[in-house]
């Protein structure tokens, strides 16, 4: 499948290009917020739930972090690359992930009684804190990227003089 040269940005003389550095901006904000709630996760649960409490919060905070960071890795490579292209690879990419995460915990269920016990309140405040702080740096990072709008100013129609 051949794609139209226009449906790439252009680059800058030996750099990377806007596309590009905007998708690193967003993935290097996200990961921020995304460590920045694991962290606090990780404390506050394992000061209150002790071991099992960290080990939950951590594996939960792992498969976040995995689930984001591939994500938008992929959208840094494929940045420059057309419209269909980029759905394309974001949508493979999003399968890929689900079936990986999907066999983690196929392979945790079969060997459950040989791990440690995760405690499930942990996972799943972990899970949501990590997404909202990955998701509220992304947000703020974005609102920062200045992406300009190419519209043009409305202009109303003349009147000719033909009305009656």
């Amino acid at each position: 499948m051949r794609t139209d040269p226009a449906e790439h940005a252009p680059t800058r003389a030996g750099g990377p290009s806007i596309h590009v550095v905007r998708a690193r901006k967003l993935l290097v904000g996200g990961l921020i917020g995304g460590v920045g709630a694991a962290v606090l996760c990780l404390v506050g649960f394992g000061i209150g739930m002790g071991r099992s409490g960290l080990l939950s919060a951590a594996l939960a905070a792992l498969m976040v972090l995995f689930f984001y960071s591939v994500g938008q890795l992929v959208m840094v490579r494929f940045a420059d690359a057309g419209a269909r292209t980029l759905l394309s690879v974001a949508m493979a990419s999003y399968t890929a992930r689900v079936v990986v995460l999907g066999l983690l915990l196929l392979v945790y269920n079969k060997h459950a009684d040989s791990w440690p016990a995760l405690r499930p309140m942990a996972v799943f405040l972990t899970t949501v804190a990590v997404v909202a702080g990955w998701l509220l740096v992304e947000v703020l990072v974005f609102s920062r990227l200045r992406i300009g709008i190419y519209d043009t100013e409305y202009v109303p129609p003349t009147d000719n003089g033909d009305t009656p």
